[in-house]
């Protein structure tokens, strides 16, 4: 975000905020799930790297970088690096008074066609920055009035400090400048590439250009440009039957030799190597679960069900390596066109989910032989070894669950160190509905495996007890997981919910206990999404979060 200097006199004078919500993260591996901005999101970067997906483009936020999400778009984020991640995200409204009418008071909803609002801004002082949002934050979330009041002067007094800020607009030019080459790399990847070339794309000189490059994503413009390209030709190698000396020139390379020999260093083996490994002509159908199954085996799959915002993890990390992108949105809702792209695909084996209706499994075994996979038996580990032993693979499933059993020992050692398992629970939010989450993988993990305690009063609750907040506050848990679905009559319920007197009266409310949870890993049963919710619970509970 940034606020033109030579606005400021005319235009803040009639500006008012309110400051919704405040988040704030201090964790390895941060992952925010995709979701609608009810309110303007201001994102904030303290220490460590994002990339921020924002409405389908991608935006790296180094340290020191804040963002604005307008009111009505979506916006997610993970770690761009491995390493710490520290940063705040708060949600406001800006308003904007009459001055000819004292009574006239209206939302700025169009930030875009308000001349003090632009998308980012990278400060000079991070550790400024960090003061600055933990007072918002705490005071936001304290139990008394006068203090909750006071975080509405502190983020106007943040927001001033960025207009401060905003004088020098190199901040925003370079930010802007290096997306904008990145842009272009990624449509133009089949032409020849020159550090010259992209560095009038992005309007600096050579020199300016692949320093700043390098500076602000941690590697060369031509090793991103050669990222690309391969992530490129792998889909082409496994999807087109396209020979080499083919798929060259459309992934930029004029010579199939020398395209060999880069590949072979980037990837460690050769195409053909590639090609032979992957000869597996395995596919997925049903859920994005099924990935959970089979990457503990070392198998990427030929087909698989993935979206960049329903299955965003799996989306940019497995993506280039699946040749057949299914639809996965809402879990297979456009199940004709699943089926028919499958159909052309031709996999030699298809593995889905047994919840199907009987004509898709008729229509799945015309394709190729089919294994159900049964993601709700709760026998998880039964059914990873019963796939391997079917994918000869059953090596690597004993491998990969010898070390998840070291892995969940190694975490309740932290939750141990810390403290006392604490009593935890977790609820949904979903259209104007509070209901108790305890799912099969939530009550492996949380009171399983982590060893946390399932409040006295919930021990024998069903798993999805309908809730009023007045129940959820007098539940004996100091940590609450909340889970709100990203849809906006959910958002909009979670506004005037979250924002209520009882809910701020919730104990974990007040003593900042209260963790925003992502759908994924928190709402997939499978192996891999159990392990990290795992790793994420315990983040979470040995006090990753500022609270």
């Amino acid at each position: 975000m940034m606020i033109h200097a030579n606005h400021i006199q005319t235009d803040l004078q009639a500006m008012m905020v309110r400051l919704w919500h405040a988040d704030f993260y201090n964790q390895n591996g941060l992952n925010l799930e995709q979701q609608l901005a009810m309110q303007n999101a201001l994102i904030i970067v303290i220490k460590g790297e994002l990339d921020l997906e924002l409405e389908g483009r991608t935006v790296h936020l180094s340290e020191g970088s804040v963002q604005l999400c307008p009111c009505g778009r979506t916006f997610g984020a993970k770690s761009g690096v491995c390493g710490l991640v520290t940063a705040a995200v708060f949600h406001f409204s800006l308003y904007q008074a009459d001055t000819s009418c004292k009574e006239a008071i209206k939302e700025v909803t169009d930030l875009g066609a308000c001349t003090l609002w632009e998308d980012h801004i990278v400060v000079s002082s991070a550790e400024n920055l960090k003061a600055s949002s933990r007072k918002v934050y705490r005071n936001f979330h304290h139990s008394q009035p006068h203090k909750q009041w006071r975080a509405q002067l502190d983020f106007q007094e943040l927001l001033y400090e960025l207009v401060a800020e905003s004088g020098n607009v190199a901040g925003i030019d370079k930010a802007q400048a290096l997306e904008r080459a990145k842009a272009y790399i990624e449509e133009h990847y089949d032409e020849e590439l020159t550090i010259q070339r992209l560095a009038e794309v992005a309007e600096f000189s050579p020199k300016y250009f692949a320093d700043l490059f390098k500076k602000t994503y941690r590697h060369s413009v031509m090793d991103y440009v050669t990222q690309v390209r391969m992530a490129k030709a792998k889909q082409l190698m496994l999807g087109s039957g396209a020979l080499l000396k083919e798929i060259a020139p459309l992934v930029g390379y004029k010579d199939e030799f020398y395209f060999s020999r880069k590949f072979k260093k980037e990837m460690g083996l050769s195409p053909s190597a590639y090609m032979k490994e992957r000869s597996n002509r395995i596919a997925l159908y049903g859920s994005t679960s099924l990935l959970g199954y089979l990457t503990p085996l070392q198998i990427i799959p030929y087909a698989a069900p993935l979206h960049p915002k329903w299955s965003s993890e799996q989306y940019h990390s497995l993506g280039p390596d699946i040749p057949v992108h299914l639809d996965a949105y809402r879990q297979n809702h456009n199940k004709e066109a699943n089926l028919e792209k499958l159909a052309a695909a031709k996999p030699e084996r298809i593995i889905c989910v047994q919840e199907l209706e009987p004509w898709e499994k008729r229509r799945l075994a015309q394709i190729a032989p089919v294994h159900e996979l049964a993601l709700e038996s709760g026998d998880w580990k039964g059914e990873l070894m019963t796939l391997a032993a079917l994918l000869d693979r059953k090596a690597e499933a004993e491998q990969w669950l010898q070390s998840f059993e070291r892995n969940i020992i190694r975490l309740r050692l932290r939750i141990i160190q810390y403290m006392q398992p604490p009593a935890a629970v977790v609820v949904r939010i979903y259209q104007n509905q509070l209901v108790l989450d305890n799912s099969q993988a939530v009550h492996a993990v949380l009171y399983k495996l982590l060893g946390c305690e399932i409040p006295p009063n919930l021990q024998e609750a069903n798993p999805n007890t309908s809730l009023i907040v007045e129940q959820l506050a007098m539940i004996k848990a100091k940590h609450i997981f909340v889970l709100v679905r990203q849809d906006s009559e959910t958002l909009a319920y979670w506004k005037e919910l979250s924002s209520s007197p009882a809910w701020m009266s919730i104990q974990a409310v007040r003593e900042g206990t209260m963790h925003l949870i992502n759908s994924y890993p928190w709402r997939e049963h499978s192996p891999a999404a159990m392990e990290q919710m795992a790793e994420a619970a315990t983040d979470l509970l040995t006090g990753k979060s500022p609270c």
